[in-house]
């Protein structure tokens, strides 16, 4: 399909590197090694459930949606016929509230809900602010020429990475400052840890999420050729890159 074959990440001496880091808050190797292997381990059974969660399915359903939207005749209407509702024009401020509004669920969890949400509003101004001319407008003109030219298998791969590696990065600093808390005592610790680290998982988790380079282009092109793809097609993209990212976190655990 032309798109690049990613196996396992050369990512290792980056958790590593966290796990060091808390050394600095604990001075027992113990609960050092437990904080870093719980916070996998937890990630790893969260996301056993995750191709089934219906908000991290509608998020990669809009992001399919917005994707192909880019190749209809009328971008606007295709938008608002699938359920993202656009109005008259595409900014920054209509894609934030239609995000919002499609990613809302009575299923599930409400963290993983919040966390879904969080990821797909990221994503979009990650591409947003990547791709325009040095200045953020919410209702010009430069949104609807951005989102015009989103129609191919490297957006979509693109706009998923950020997703996901959003999404990674929420769940690990929010497992890791959980374990953190039952070792740590002091209030202000537990802040700075948390501060101090926080790149360094955001870097972790933006690497990690590269393991779904090597198919989700050519999973787009594959499923949005004639229609959009259909639940059942999604939740099997979701098996997939979950599969790989819980076989990531296995992987860290096990140095």
């Amino acid at each position: 399909m032309g798109h690049e074959r990613i196996g396992f990440l050369p990512k290792t001496q980056i958790w590593r590197h966290i796990v060091d880091q808390l050394s600095h808050f604990n001075n027992s190797d113990a609960d050092v090694s437990q904080i870093a292997n719980s916070t996998l381990n937890n990630i790893r059974k969260t996301y056993e459930k995750m191709p089934n969660d219906d908000s991290v399915i509608k998020a990669i359903q809009y992001l399919t949606i917005l994707t192909a939207s880019a190749n209809t005749n009328n971008q606007i209407d295709f938008l608002n016929n699938n359920g993202i509702g656009i109005n008259k024009e595409i900014s920054l401020f209509s894609l934030i509230r239609s995000a919002k509004e499609f990613v809302k669920t009575e299923n599930g969890s409400l963290e993983s809900n919040k966390i879904a949400v969080d990821a797909l509003l990221n994503a979009i101004t990650t591409y947003e602010s990547n791709n325009q001319n040095n200045q953020l407008l919410l209702f010009d003109e430069q949104s609807s020429s951005i989102w015009a030219n989103t129609g191919t298998g490297a957006v979509f791969c693109d706009l998923a990475r950020a997703f996901f590696s959003s999404f990674t990065d929420r769940y690990l600093k929010y497992y890791l400052d959980r374990e953190a808390s039952h070792a740590i005592n002091d209030y202000n610790l537990i802040e700075s840890f948390s501060n101090k680290l926080s790149e360094q998982i955001s870097r972790h988790a933006f690497e990690t999420s590269k393991i779904m380079q090597s198919y989700a282009a050519g999973w787009f092109n594959v499923h949005s050729k004639s229609n959009l793809p259909n639940i059942d097609e999604i939740k099997s993209f979701l098996k997939l890159t979950f599969t790989k990212l819980r076989e990531e976190f296995r992987r860290e655990a096990e140095k």
